[in-house]
């Protein structure tokens, strides 16, 4: 059996690379703990950080007095960000969360974009939208400069958390295999952050490979709480060339400041995918749009999955070769502050060009998975259930509730500037208990190493990714969630036999997916249930047999916990501490969105 390798000591543990695990981690230096921050990857350079295409934002008043910005739309206040993050969150969102992001935003965002200066990186401020435009790898080593500034934060890199360590009161740190060695680590810690971002479950996705729900499914088996799971964000996603797939490249080709000629969307057949012209009042660069795309064009993609999958052509055929050179030109434009000449995140836009003008003016898009709504169930502190265990970004839920209509990177900004402060002030009056989970956990990271015969954990994966691409995509219905709700139960039985094939432990990439196949079936299953149980459309939940908006019964969240080894959920009531719900009911999702619009 594996063994630990040795221990490392501190009063908070941050598990995360990015933007909430760094400030999550500066802000409990500054409280006086002795923090740890471990990175699955390099601080800033892993994760989902890597993978930015725009910017982030706050009210225009707060950019104004607190950032410094002097032309910043004013009359954008936090109570009307307050407002469109709630109603774009179909009032599923916990308000608290929502009136903490626009109270401490400002102050989180000024912080970053100090970093940033001293890290000689632009963030360039876009008004009158209130955003700073930048790029993965600039926020990344912005962040980078914020670790480099609190040299008493001990960084541990490219080392994976597995699961956390419990006591008798709760967290009491956590073990993890330095990836390179294959070393079992021990964090001895009064506290802990989770700031490991969310899950994707699907095989197209526009964000990192290994988006596995590792916090979020760490957490739950620690006896935190996990919600709002069935609502995942989609957005247009290349799927040909092969070497773009994954790339965001189309969604910003539907925005005009980023690229000036609009595509005209059709299915594999040709026919026209258009959205109702009484829906496209919405202005193009609205993140509303995320989910027109998504129901107009993806209802059609649902309707033909049997015989094309996840697929759909975006065309630019009724354009010369003139106007699309010019096009493409504008877009390296318009990204060459962050990107090499002519290219966008490592895509050649001439090569990008030529391939159009070859293959009809056309390429093969589809929806992919950019972000996931639900995670930890946290209260305002940021802390779970359990004892000890606070949580940061997107590895949490509540804040977006149905549908995420501000900005990630402010999330994860904002909240772990107090996640690290409150798990400070929580260290402060704990004491580092005995684990009495220690010897499960190493066996568990034994068997796959020691196991005789097996199934390799990249199958197990590969499987879970099969099972939600069919039964909990971009659009769902009854039948499907059934299919996939009985197989990712079956799945259950592969996680107890996975095997590696090589049993030498130093950077073997099998040993460590075994651990990221548990997580990414834990929070799928749960996803795929609450899917089932919300028997309407709601946000990013888009249901072909419920397409009802149904506010008068299902205003609720559904909350997933683990009891004696299996999921139990339940329905509660969000919390609407200051903004009243609706108790009208809207036929469509588009036709909620409309709503929404004319009440403003």
């Amino acid at each position: 059996m594996v063994d630990v390798s040795k221990k490392i000591k501190c009063d908070v543990l941050v598990i995360g690379g990015a933007g909430a695990a760094v400030m999550s981690a500066v802000s409990a230096l500054r409280e006086g703990a002795e923090v740890c921050l471990v990175s699955k990857g390099k601080i800033g350079k892993s994760g989902n950080t890597i993978m930015i295409g725009g910017g982030f934002g706050i009210d225009g008043k707060n950019a104004h007095d607190i950032c410094g910005e002097p032309e910043a739309n004013q009359s954008y206040t936090a109570e009307h960000l307050f407002k469109t993050i709630v109603k774009s969150s179909f009032y599923l969102c916990d308000q608290e969360l929502a009136k903490h992001y626009t109270e401490t935003a400002p102050f989180a965002v000024k912080e970053c974009l100090e970093w940033a200066k001293k890290a000689g990186q632009i963030f360039k401020f876009i008004p009158p939208a209130n955003l700073w435009n930048t790029s993965g790898r600039s926020f990344g080593r912005a962040v980078l400069q914020g670790v480099r500034e609190n040299p008493r934060i001990k960084v541990f890199e490219d080392t994976m958390i597995c699961d956390l360590l419990l006591s008798s009161e709760g967290v009491c740190g956590a073990l993890g295999i330095d990836i390179y060695t294959g070393e079992v680590i021990e964090f001895e810690a009064a506290s802990v952050v989770m700031a490991t971002g969310g899950y994707q479950p699907f095989s197209l996705k526009n964000t990192i490979s290994d988006m596995t729900g590792d916090g979020i499914a760490m957490a739950v088996r620690a006896g935190a709480e996990m919600v709002d799971m069935e609502f995942l964000l989609f957005i247009p996603t290349a799927v040909e060339p092969h070497y773009m797939k994954g790339s965001i490249l189309p969604y910003l080709m539907t925005i005009p400041n980023y690229f000036p000629l609009r595509p005209t969307i059709t299915d594999m057949e040709g026919n026209i995918l258009e959205i109702d012209e009484k829906y496209k009042q919405i202005p193009p660069a609205n993140k509303m749009n995320k989910i027109l795309y998504a129901y107009f064009w993806g209802k059609v993609m649902f309707s033909q999955y049997e015989k094309y999958g996840n697929s759909m052509y975006f065309d630019f055929s009724r354009y010369t070769d003139e106007e699309l050179r010019y096009a493409f030109d504008k877009m390296a434009s318009n990204v060459s502050v962050w990107n090499a000449k002519n290219h966008y995140n490592g895509i050649d836009l001439n090569e990008m060009y030529e391939y159009l003008i070859n293959n009809n003016k056309r390429y093969m898009v589809g929806l992919g998975n950019e972000y996931s709504m639900g995670g930890i169930v946290i209260d305002k502190h940021f802390a779970s259930g359990v004892k000890g265990l606070y949580a940061a970004g997107e590895v949490t839920g509540g804040l977006f509730g149905a549908f995420r209509s501000a900005d990630g990177l402010t999330e994860m900004l904002a909240q772990g500037m107090d996640a690290g402060k409150n798990a400070a002030a929580y260290a402060r009056s704990a004491s580092i208990k005995d684990p009495v989970n220690r010897d499960i956990i190493l066996k568990k990271l034994s068997a796959p190493l020691e196991r005789k015969e097996g199934i390799s954990p990249y199958k197990v994966v590969s499987k879970v990714e099969e099972i939600c691409d069919k039964g909990f995509n971009f659009f769902r219905n009854g039948e499907l969630l059934n299919e996939a709700e009985a197989q990712i139960k079956g799945i259950g039985e592969a996680l107890k036999n996975m095997k590696v094939a090589a049993g030498d432990r130093r950077y073997n990439y099998e040993w460590i997916s075994a651990v990221l196949a548990e997580n990414i079936a834990l929070c799928s299953k749960a996803g795929i249930h609450a899917a089932g149980m919300r028997t309407e459309s709601r946000g990013t939940h888009m249901r072909a047999d419920y397409p009802e908006v149904n506010n008068r019964e299902h205003l609720y969240r559904i909350v997933a916990k683990l009891e004696k080894g299996e999921l139990i959920y339940r329905k509660e009531k969000a919390n609407c501490a200051y903004l009243n719900p609706p108790d009208q009911n809207e036929a469509t999702i588009p036709d909620y969105i409309l709503a929404s619009l004319r009440e403003e």
